[in-house]
């Protein structure tokens, strides 16, 4: 089609309309009657933090006394997220819970869809028009963004993505535009800023200047060419987000960014001045990098000696911090987003077949090579804004490889490379068939163009069909208890400690937060989580109820997933080995997980596939509908209250074997038994027991207790006790004489 007859509007509107087509579509499972399941699990704290930040605007909460019970938590997420869906809220008169929770699921499909014509802006002002449509296209089927930015995604990272190649269109503006030049530069800046009052990391993402300049003022110097102009640009940007940065620049969820955004201003100027020392010197361009890289070894030197000084303290805590943040570290293994890219959860190959993800990176890489062609004859104006454009991909896709959750930048990105690939190969292909005297078939570029896209579009196919984690049994569950436990205070103004907590593993904290209004011990900050750890890997019940004791938790969740799925996350935080509890075996084409005799012996198995039998302080109140597994199948969801229990004091000879016996039904009909064994002491024999006889919930006794004693199948004696349920929240001691 001729190029002076397309209306480029309309074609970058018809890419956004798809973008927010799928993205509806991808969410549209979040949607509930009467409400909506946000897709996530940060989203939820998102929606407490919105919710608390429309009632407060523009202030949000920085203390929450139902994380990390009972110490509370200070939070460290910057606000800008939620102070933007909580000022559309505001705007639109969505004041209510469920009217702000509408707002919250659309914000990210906005987001989404304004970062789909970023992509456009920046890649045509590069690369010119077509790639520009094709890899804004390519940012509206990019599968991680997409799932960050679908409908009910309502989570920072949609926001974080947009700022950060917003800032990078400025730059790409600045360096192409010479009379603009420098109001893009301080838009670029504003928009850094911007990012830094998204997300606690921004630092790693502004580090992209640093390391384009390093590659730019090497090229400069390889071609004889003047640097100055380019970084002024870079200076100013970051200039402009230092001096916005400042208000704030000492807050624990601003600080980091503020000390690395100043460390890359320092070394981006530093570079500049190596540069003019070197070209005064007249060496040779190769020595330039030898020379930087030398440097930086040496001050790396430096701040290890004078590490104790404020400075260098502050830069080798980021360093360590950044290193270990953007190559798992110590997240390895605990959760499942900050694992490395070739790990086994990231399963780029089977074998040596790659998967969808896998086709997707080959063509990128192979895009960073068409990149470079085309680089070498495109318009020189053009060159610095390319190559920013080509090192912002390659660094996105090298922090993808140190962790996963970066796909969602990535994704992106390599759909960039991946148009570049697609019209510079189809250029080569042409160039052939000229050489002969043919044209290149419609067909035959339709075929490449199919090629290239497919992998792209299948790994995106799965989140049409997904439906949030929370939905059926969790929803389900958090609604029981959220209405059939005592409400606890300050839920709305969490600023002193509430009556008691919720036990149960990080990954669930910030859903029983929001949605059944109780604190919880650990959440999806890693807060508590070592204590849930070790409560759930506990071998006794003492250890146990001593944890509980020091958390003020009244209730227990356990999960099928966490014996099955989470095991080994649940090991590494409380530094056990994971193979003392459970072995796989490999049968092919399936790996099954064996239970080994120490993890039936934890609280978490007795618990949840044992109903809690022989444990004298936890009650089975609450299961969920759907029954999972076998050798024993459970229900996904459990809930136990933590009880003083009744005390039976069983009179009898000294050889009697001695206990008590409740038949029972759960709360969906299932019948079974709780059984517990006395224990010799003081001259009788004790049992604790969690269950009263009385009808207090869904779950309950059939009948009154059986108290047995015997030394053997023809001599057993039993007596029938009925016991209150004040006898077992007030730990009251009973007397039996079978």
């Amino acid at each position: 089609m001729d190029s002076e007859k397309r209306n480029e509007p309309l074609e970058i509107l018809a890419i956004v309309i798809i973008g927010i087509a799928l993205r509806l579509i991808a969410g549209r499972n979040t949607l509930i009657q009467g409400g909506i399941l946000f897709d996530g699990y940060d989203e939820y704290y998102h929606m407490r933090r919105i919710l608390f930040t429309i009632s407060h605007f523009p202030n949000t909460l920085w203390f929450d006394s139902y994380l990390n019970y009972p110490e509370g938590m200070n939070l460290t997420w910057p606000p800008l997220y939620d102070q933007i869906t909580a000022a559309i809220a505001l705007i639109t008169f969505s004041r209510t819970q469920g009217a702000a929770e509408m707002i919250g699921a659309v914000v990210p499909v906005i987001i989404g869809a304004v970062a789909i014509a970023v992509v456009y802006f920046m890649v045509r002002e590069a690369f010119g028009r077509n790639i520009a449509l094709l890899s804004a296209f390519m940012a509206s089927i990019a599968p991680y963004y997409l799932q960050k930015t679908m409908l009910g995604a309502a989570d920072h990272h949609s926001l974080e993505v947009l700022l950060l190649m917003a800032s990078v269109m400025f730059l790409v503006f600045a360096l192409t535009w010479k009379d603009k030049n420098y109001t893009f530069a301080a838009a670029a800046g504003v928009a850094m800023t911007a990012l830094a009052y998204t997300w606690l990391g921004a630092a790693v993402y502004i580090l992209l200047i640093f390391v384009y300049a390093a590659i730019q003022v090497t090229l400069d110097l390889k071609n004889g060419q003047p640097s100055r102009n380019t970084v002024t640009i870079l200076l100013i940007a970051l200039g402009v987000s230092l001096a916005l940065m400042l208000p704030f620049w000492n807050n624990p969820w601003l600080s980091p960014t503020f000390i690395g955004v100043l460390g890359i201003a320092t070394a981006t100027a530093f570079l500049y001045i190596l540069s003019q020392a070197m070209i005064k010197a007249k060496a040779p361009w190769g020595a330039f990098p030898v020379a930087f890289v030398a440097l930086i070894y040496i001050f790396i030197m430096i701040a290890q000696t004078f590490r104790n000084l404020w400075f260098f303290s502050k830069i080798n805590d980021l360093v360590i911090s950044g290193g270990d943040f953007l190559f798992s570290g110590s997240m390895n293994g605990k959760i499942a987003e900050a694992q490395p890219l070739l790990s086994a959860q990231g399963a780029i190959f089977s074998g040596m077949i790659p998967s969808t993800l896998g086709w997707t990176i080959i063509f990128s890489l192979a895009g960073f090579a068409a990149a470079v062609l085309y680089m070498m004859r495109s318009d020189p104006s053009k060159k610095r804004a390319q190559v920013l454009v080509t090192v912002f991909a390659a660094l996105a896709l090298f922090i993808s490889f140190g962790q996963m959750r970066f796909l969602y930048l990535s994704s992106v990105t390599m759909g960039i490379m991946i148009s570049i690939l697609f019209f510079e190969g189809l250029d080569m292909i042409r160039e052939k068939a000229m050489d002969i005297g043919k044209t290149v078939p419609v067909y035959l570029a339709a075929a490449l163009l199919i090629i290239l896209i497919l992998p792209t579009a299948l790994e995106a196919s799965p989140i049409f069909e997904s439906v949030p984690p929370i939905a059926g049994d969790w929803h389900e569950s958090l609604n029981w208890l959220k209405a059939n436990t005592n409400q606890t205070s300050f839920y709305n103004s969490p600023d002193q400690c509430p009556e008691y907590s919720i036990m149960s593993w990080w990954d669930y904290g910030n859903w029983i937060l929001y949605q059944a209004q109780r604190p919880v011990v650990a959440n999806n900050f890693q807060a508590g989580v070592q204590d849930s750890a070790k409560f759930y890997l506990s071998q006794n019940e003492n250890e146990a109820t001593t944890i509980m004791g020091a958390h003020h938790s009244k209730y227990v969740i356990t999960d099928y997933e966490m014996i099955y799925g989470k095991l080994q996350a649940i090991t590494i935080w409380a530094g056990k080995d994971i193979s003392d509890y459970q072995i796989y075996q490999d049968y092919g084409i399936y790996v099954v997980a064996v239970p080994l005799q120490k993890l039936m012996g934890t609280t978490l198995a007795r618990l949840h596939l044992f109903d809690g039998t022989g444990m004298g302080h936890f009650r089975l109140i609450y299961e969920s509908s759907s029954v999972i597994g076998a050798n024993p199948p459970t229900s996904r969801i459990k809930i136990f209250q933590y009880v003083p229990g009744a005390l039976i004091r069983v009179h009898t000879q000294t050889d009697m074997n001695v206990g008590a016996l409740l038949n029972m039904t759960s709360n969906q009909g299932r019948q079974f038994q709780y059984v517990n064994q006395a224990a010799y002491k003081n001259g009788t024999f004790e049992i604790r027991v969690p269950y009263s006889t009385e009808p207090k919930y869904g779950t309950r006794a059939v009948n009154p207790y059986l108290v047995f004693a015997g030394n053997n199948a023809r001599n057993i004696r039993t007596k029938e006790l009925e016991i209150s349920e004040a006898d077992v929240l007030e730990g009251k001691t009973l007397e039996v004489t079978p």
